[in-house]
């Protein structure tokens, strides 16, 4: 995984983007723009965390989503959707 300074950046502008009524994966989306060819499940659980407060066992959960991984326990678009809302709808 990158140091955090590399990270920091894209994770305080993803905080200062407005989600209201985005949903999680217009989130993991920015967050892959953000980051660019940095972007990979390790670096999207660091920037959930800094961003949005996300506790730790969910930023790891939110890893598994199927863009990241197509594996049999890869997570779908709503179980994303359903994983983030307690940390996206409070924003």
């Amino acid at each position: 995984m990158l140091a955090p300074s590399l990270l920091d950046p894209a994770a305080e502008k993803l905080m200062l983007t407005d989600v209201t009524g985005r949903s999680a994966t217009d989130v993991a989306r920015v967050a892959r723009e953000l980051l660019g060819e940095r972007f990979d499940s390790c670096t999207f659980t660091y920037v959930l965390m800094r961003a949005f407060d996300v506790e730790f066992h969910a930023a790891c959960q939110a890893s598994r989503w199927h863009e990241f991984d197509n594996g049999p326990r890869a997570l779908s678009d709503a179980d994303l959707e359903a994983l983030l809302s307690p940390w996206l709808s409070t924003r």
